[in-house]
């Protein structure tokens, strides 16, 4: 099919590049900012079990916000201007939310305020939500549960290519473009860190940095004026329920009776994989603190030493160039490779990441490789069953997830950092044995739905 002449005036389009560049940088920023958070807070005095409430504070607000607010950025019942206004409202609101974190020691001294360093933390907390929720860059990578259902896959893969004409036209380059944001920020973080004379110095560079780039972005995309145009249109969106006409009720009574009425390899499939998910929202938050803390694990290159708060911004590097890899390999090793078995053995190296973590050798080398692993998950992502492929692309094949389960796999994550945090503050070998063990549990959940030997 020949490109339209004006799709390929706005791929070009300098305003628009520019545009995506801060999107996409903002992006980046604001997740290492949220990586480093919990080590500033260790910073600060405080300890895992409050890092873990303020992690589960913001899922949950999210994931509430995400219900309802009526349907998602840019969809179809969402106008093109409303969806520009709502996204550059969220960037301001980000850039806000960063500040906060960046001054929140001396906000109170500056301000005359009563919210000591740890309310304005949660002030941060609460504004970044909005940019999860509602900003331009939901479905860049790390995508995550919180903001609502992923995207599925589209039945019709033609019709999909045919409607994608903004500058970032499927779902691999969305993952491809968040993890170059994510490379990106590790990258100037590990500089800031290692240039400052502690981690709340380089934190608060990082925030500070961030939330200039939001306000740079929330400009671009006032001058773009078009947001469907920048992040392409309905496409990956067009299989997924409005929820504006969906009443939505994720009481346990109405998620027990959706499960109950799924297929049993289904039920299962789904079950292990929400399982997987809690493991590792229960450990991420908390490898900073295993890196620069419980591990100190440093590095030195020729006469370069970096202390273990910028090296584990190295490992986040190592992290997105996995991602990266896993995008770019997904659909080769998805065709070759049985479905069943890439969705087992990749769920099962996800959830034995954490015990890996704290049992391999300090060696900064053998600590990046494992973090590569962790971003290497997006090879399976697209046939985890709480994403709710298309039947075509599903290991366990089966109609679209009904949303009451969807909500209850968000919500089910909400409390994992939380948990986390409070084994993590009996000791962190019992934080990610946990971990595992969960994670396991999972995957041997999802193996039920499997039967190897004989035809799905």
């Amino acid at each position: 099919m020949t490109p339209h002449p004006r799709d390929a005036v706005e791929r070009s389009d300098p305003v628009r590049l520019i545009c995506l560049a801060t999107i996409v940088s903002t992006h980046g920023l604001v997740r290492l900012a949220e990586r480093y958070l919990p080590e500033f807070l260790s910073a600060l005095g405080y300890g895992p079990i409050v890092v873990g409430l303020l992690v589960s504070l913001g899922l949950g607000l999210a994931v509430a916000a995400s219900e309802f607010s009526g349907g998602d950025l840019g969809g179809d019942a969402t106008p093109a201007l409303e969806s520009t206004t709502v996204a550059v409202l969220a960037a301001l609101l980000a850039a806000v939310g960063l500040l906060a974190w960046a001054g929140a020691p001396t906000l109170d001294t500056l301000l005359g305020t009563p919210l000591t360093a740890l309310g304005w933390l949660v002030v941060g907390v609460v504004l970044l939500q909005a940019w999860h929720v509602r900003g331009p860059t939901q479905r860049l990578w790390p995508t995550d549960t919180r903001a609502g259902p992923l995207p599925s896959s589209s039945a019709d893969d033609e019709r999909a290519r045919s409607n994608r004409t903004g500058l970032v036209p499927d779902q691999r380059t969305h993952i491809v473009l968040g993890a170059l944001g994510i490379v990106a920020a590790a990258v100037f973080a590990t500089i800031a860190v290692a240039s400052a004379d502690s981690i709340r110095g380089g934190f608060a560079l990082v925030a500070a940095t961030g939330a200039a780039v939001a306000i740079v972005g929330a400009v671009a995309l006032g001058t773009v004026g078009v947001l469907p145009s920048l992040f392409g249109d309905r496409s990956e969106r067009e299989d997924r329920p409005s929820t504006a006409s969906i009443d939505v009720d994720p009481s346990l009574r109405v998620v027990r009776r959706a499960v109950s009425r799924l297929p049993d390899r289904r039920r299962w499939a789904v079950i292990g994989d929400a399982l997987v998910r809690v493991a590792i929202a229960g450990t991420v938050p908390f490898l900073v603190l295993l890196i620069v803390d419980y591990r100190a694990i440093a590095l030195s290159i020729g006469g370069l030493s970096l202390a273990p708060a910028a090296v584990f911004g190295l490992f986040v590097l190592a992290e997105g160039a996995g991602a990266i890899v896993g995008a770019i390999a997904s659909p080769a090793l998805a065709s070759r490779v049985d479905r069943r078995i890439l969705l087992a053995v990749g769920l099962t190296g996800i959830s034995l990441l954490p015990m890996a973590l704290v049992a391999a050798p300090a060696s900064a080398a053998v600590v990046a490789v494992l973090f590569g692993l962790l971003g290497f998950r997006t090879v399976i992502e697209p046939l985890r069953p709480t994403v709710g492929a298309s039947a075509r692309a599903a290991p366990v094949p089966g109609p679209r997830l009904p949303e009451e389960i969807r909500t209850a796999v968000r919500v089910a994550v909400v409390p994992a950092p939380l948990l986390g945090g409070i084994l993590y503050a009996v000791n962190p070998l019992v934080a990610f044995t946990v971990a595992t063990t969960v994670g396991l549990l999972g995957v041997r959940e999802l193996g039920r739905a499997f039967p190897f030997g004989r035809d799905a």
